[in-house]
């Protein structure tokens, strides 16, 4: 039977955990909040690590206030276990509704606010509450389909609950891009001329001809193309015609795109850990502020389907000896290489799990054929591309480069930042937020634990996101443009989520997990502006 019953004694697993979150929460933003006080910040203006300016989305805190006390009320009575427990958290909510009243009508009285505003800010901080809340029913209505000890959930279940996750994972992230300005909130990065990669559809006389003349046209090229082979302009122009150019369309196809990493993620993280843990993993994912921030603002979400799905066969391809999977890891390889340079870096994982996988003497065969395939169908498709259309790899990434340097220099110029050797820690400190803070300790959870538990597999995460962070040369916009870190950071958490509630007797605390997870993704939208 699944298990879903808090202690019935005590502080429950659920709260212990959601306390600890709010408390490193609390203490991230107050020391990142005293150094830029003080005059310390990585980001020219941002008290935080990445692009965050102190912006409300809302004139009024009263909403976003309303917004907080009605969903606790709601959660309270859902997942209270008992009927002592609903009727005092009824007693202690309506005391604090009647406190927000009183603040209300002190507010109105001092500051008045029309009603056009105050229900327009209403709306657009509702919905992503509203959807997540409609998610977490759902989640909690079918929990005895796959959140149990004595069996993995059945395959029938799982596809069914993955399309779920999808369209949650689609609707959760367009709401809370809709916290500003509504649906110009989700095709702000693309209406941006000259930034994104969508404004250099047409560049060329069709998708060939972007390939061969790249190299002619790129100083030309938006600000994000300059510095990135022609694979995320062709990708866009591939979606442009079924639903042409304007901005918004083109960004609901982004986040539809985007959505279907959940897919190689559950087979990826399946093949390492179970059924179960896959699903924990891709309910993680969803929920990540990375993901959900960003999946409707930036074109980077696009790169994630191809580096999940790289992941999974490649994997694969060692524990099954398939010709078949490491073929087609090498082409999965080859086309992140033509989306950004940046994703070659996620080499680093096949390096140190083949390494891994070579020390068992009976997997040798499986990790050099692997090896070998996959380097000759990286090389075959540059190859083909290069043949059918004469684009220079090696070309573009010396272009590529050259315009990086001198973008850096620029920015020094005009924003001056620290030196490269201190974003070795500023960039972590970056993920350690849009990873999700309940993720990251988590993931820190593992790590810790990872001699009793799974110590191969510590190893080679850990180690692949120690290269990632070294060869990630930008100082800062990591919260979007090094989304591919986040695999390496979900599948670890997931494990250490998996084996915690199995400890407890109870999933209170991955209940507390996705709340806190949401929690987080709706109040940096509402409170901080993410720009770009």
């Amino acid at each position: 039977m699944p298990l879903m019953q808090s202690e019935a004694m005590g502080e429950s697993p659920g709260a212990r955990w959601a306390g600890r979150y709010v408390r490193v929460l609390a203490w991230y933003l107050l020391v990142l909040t005293a150094l830029w006080a003080i005059g310390i910040e990585g980001i020219y203006g941002s008290p935080l690590p990445f692009y965050a300016l102190v912006a409300p989305a809302c004139s009024t805190a009263l909403v976003p206030a309303l917004i907080i006390w009605a969903s606790g009320f709601i959660l309270w009575l859902g997942l209270a276990s008992n009927r002592s427990q609903r009727t005092r958290g009824l007693l202690l909510w309506s005391l604090a509704g009647l406190g927000l009243a009183l603040l209300a009508f002190a507010h109105i009285h001092f500051k008045p606010i029309s009603f056009a505003v105050f229900s327009s800010c209403l709306w657009q901080h509702v919905l992503a509450p509203s959807i997540f809340l409609a998610g977490l029913a759902a989640a909690r209505l079918s929990a005895h389909c796959w959140l149990s000890v004595e069996s993995e959930p059945a395959q029938k279940t799982i596809r069914w609950f993955l399309l779920g996750i999808m369209i949650f994972s689609f609707a959760f992230a367009g709401a809370v891009a809709m916290i500003r300005d509504g649906t110009a909130g989700i095709s702000q990065a693309y209406a941006r001329h000259g930034y994104e990669y969508a404004s250099d559809i047409g560049t060329t006389s069709g998708i060939q001809g972007l390939f061969r003349d790249y190299l002619k046209v790129r100083p030309y090229l938006s600000m994000h193309a300059k510095v990135h082979p022609p694979g995320p302009i062709a990708l866009l122009w591939l979606f442009s015609y079924g639903i042409g150019q304007d901005p918004l369309p083109l960004s609901l196809a982004t986040m539809a795109f985007g959505v279907l990493a959940i897919l190689p993620l559950y087979g990826w993280v399946s093949d390492l850990a179970g059924r179960r843990t896959a699903l924990i993993a891709c309910i993680l994912y969803s929920l990540m502020p990375s993901i959900v921030l960003f999946t409707a603002t930036s074109a980077d979400i696009l790169f994630m389907p191809f580096t999940l799905t790289t992941l999974f066969l490649f994997t694969r391809a060692i524990q099954r000896r398939s010709v078949s999977y490491a073929v087609a890891a090498g082409v999965g390889y080859a086309l992140m290489s033509l989306l950004s340079f940046s994703l070659i870096a996620v080499g680093a994982y096949f390096a140190f799990y083949g390494l891994w996988q070579f020390a068992d003497k009976k997997k040798r065969y499986a990790v050099a054929q692997t090896a070998v395939v996959m380097l000759a169908a990286f090389l075959g498709l540059h190859a083909a591309v290069r043949y059918g259309t004469g684009f220079d790899i090696a070309a573009c990434f010396q272009a590529c480069k050259t315009q990086f340097e001198t973008d850096q220099m620029h920015l020094d110029r005009l924003t001056p930042r620290f030196p490269a050797w201190t974003w070795r820690f500023l960039n972590p400190a970056c993920w350690f937020y849009f990873a999700g803070i309940p993720v990251s300790l988590l993931f820190l959870g593992f790590a810790r634990r990872a001699q009793h538990e799974s110590p191969g597999m510590a190893v080679v995460m850990i180690a692949t996101l120690l290269t990632l962070n070294l060869l990630y040369l930008a100082r800062g916009e990591g919260e979007r443009s090094a989304m591919y870190i986040l695999p390496f950071v979900v599948l670890p958490a997931a494990c250490r989520l998996d084996v915690v509630c199995r400890e407890d007797r109870c999933y209170d605390p991955f209940w507390a997990t996705t709340l806190f997870l949401a929690f987080q993704c709706w109040l940096t939208e509402s409170w901080f502006y993410t720009f770009w």
